[in-house]
């Protein structure tokens, strides 16, 4: 297969299968983007613990990105890649334990999780999953003490055993007369700022100023004027005008995606 992002890929497949259970589909299972805000996350988190299909709430479940990615052979650099992969589970305990509640814990949930998945080979992937801590981790948040954490944490191989390829990352360039550089990729903006982002070996480019991950998935995500037919030089300049969070990542088709390249802008006030 041709290389593609792949953990949109086997995050939906994965939740597909935890969501077709019989038990754990009764449950919310939300998908994590990279670079969600924390205000994001608080309210995946708190879908998760939302009414499910059963009627009652308390308990969820979240299917973050690839945490990691590695050699499967370290001596063999450029081969299949050895991923890790978890599912969080959460409960509200004082939901959890209420009248509308489940009333069984996320350690149930978790042990299921870890029984269905460990038989099961998602697209894309060589082999089963294998859980890499049979003892399900289970910890309350020092902050907030209502919520119960289980993690249930996996290791699987890609299937495709050619070399890994990747779009290089972009380069971005600020111009502007009220535009003065702070430090490495930070900009004072005391007059809009002049963005221009190149990428030769890139297809697309996508960019955002809200701090989420740009990719064409993400409907804040815009489409960079630069790109389309390769190589993407310089396209239509960007004017930015609030301080914000600039972030772009190139495509190619055939290629993993670039890693993100950001600038930070600030005010005076800021």
């Amino acid at each position: 297969m041709n290389y593609v992002d792949l953990w949109p890929l086997l995050q939906q497949d994965i939740l597909g299968v935890l969501q077709a259970d019989a038990f754990l589909g009764t449950r919310q299972g939300v998908l994590v983007e990279p670079g969600d805000l924390d205000s994001v996350l608080a309210q995946k988190l708190a879908q998760a613990i939302g009414v499910g299909r059963d009627g009652k709430n308390g308990v969820g479940f979240l299917v973050p990105p690839i945490e990691r990615a590695e050699d499967e052979n370290p001596g063999l650099p450029g081969g299949p890649l050895k991923l890790t992969i978890a599912i969080q589970w959460v409960e509200n305990v004082v939901l959890n334990q209420s009248a509308t509640g489940t009333h069984l814990p996320i350690r149930s949930y978790a042990a299921h999780t870890e029984k269905l998945l460990k038989l099961y080979t998602p697209v894309g992937l060589a082999q089963n999953l294998v859980p890499a801590r049979p003892v399900i981790s289970e910890f309350t948040d020092a902050t907030q003490k209502q919520l119960r954490m289980g993690r249930v944490e996996f290791t699987a191989v890609e299937a495709d055993f050619r070399p890994f390829r990747r779009v290089n990352r972009p380069q971005i360039s600020v111009s502007g007369a009220g535009v003065s550089p702070a430090s490495p990729n930070s900009y004072l903006l005391a007059s809009p700022a002049t963005v221009t982002v190149t990428a030769p070996d890139a297809v697309t480019i996508y960019f955002t100023t809200d701090g989420s991950h740009p990719y064409e998935g993400n409907a804040a995500a815009q489409l960079y004027n630069g790109a389309g037919v390769p190589p993407a030089g310089p396209g239509a300049p960007i004017l930015i005008h609030q301080p914000c969070l600039f972030r772009a990542r190139a495509f190619a088709p055939g290629k993993a995606g670039s890693d993100t390249a950001a600038v930070n802008f600030f005010n005076d006030e800021g």
